[in-house]
């Protein structure tokens, strides 16, 4: 009798099915992986830290039991929404899986740093009449230290490729450990017998 490919894989699939069902403990451990993965891969998302440095550029703060952002408490300042705007969209540029999974080098990071810094503190002096900020420099500050100290902790992520070899090492441990290691090709075959 001869199987088919398909035959062949199908069976495969039986077989590591009918190994994983008697084994609840490699379910468990399976589940465990993924969700680390997961939780890994949720923390990196650029879109959580976009929003993070939007309400932290409004000058909210996160509630640690509720995990709520609440404005500062004695903050009477209203921050213009076009300054908003104008650094979240900046910051799309940056804050995204692209530039952390990059591989720069120290002297690319600092060059990116340069442009960053140039253009928040042109930004926030040419327009801080229109942002309501003039004169305020404690305020324009806060605000560029916000930008520039998460750019740059983006980018120290990308150091030489240090987010993208543990993002993939993870994926690659975790790709391992769910295959069995102790079957060869021929013990995968056996059932040809």
């Amino acid at each position: 009798m001869v199987l088919t490919e398909e035959q062949v894989v199908q069976k495969q699939l039986q077989m590591q099915q009918e190994q994983i069902d008697g084994d609840p403990q490699q379910i468990y451990a399976d589940s465990l992986r993924e969700e680390r993965t997961s939780n890994l891969l949720d923390q990196l998302n650029p879109d959580n830290l976009l929003v993070d440095v939007e309400h932290r550029i409004r000058g909210e703060k996160k509630n640690p039991f509720t995990k709520q952002w609440e404005p500062r408490t004695g903050a009477s300042r209203i921050i213009n929404e076009q300054l908003i705007s104008n650094f979240m969209s900046f910051l799309g540029a940056i804050l995204n899986q692209n530039v952390s999974m990059s591989n720069f080098s120290e002297r690319e990071i600092n060059n990116l740093m340069r442009i960053i810094i140039s253009y928040v503190s042109n930004d926030l002096t040419t327009n801080d009449q229109k942002y309501g900020l003039s004169g305020d420099y404690t305020e324009m500050t806060r605000i560029a230290n916000i930008i520039c100290i998460t750019c740059f902790a983006t980018f120290k992520q990308a150091l030489n490729g240090t987010l993208s070899r543990r993002v993939f090492g993870s994926l690659k441990l975790d790709a391992s450990l769910t295959r069995n290691d102790n079957k060869n090709w021929r013990d995968s075959l056996a059932f040809w017998k």
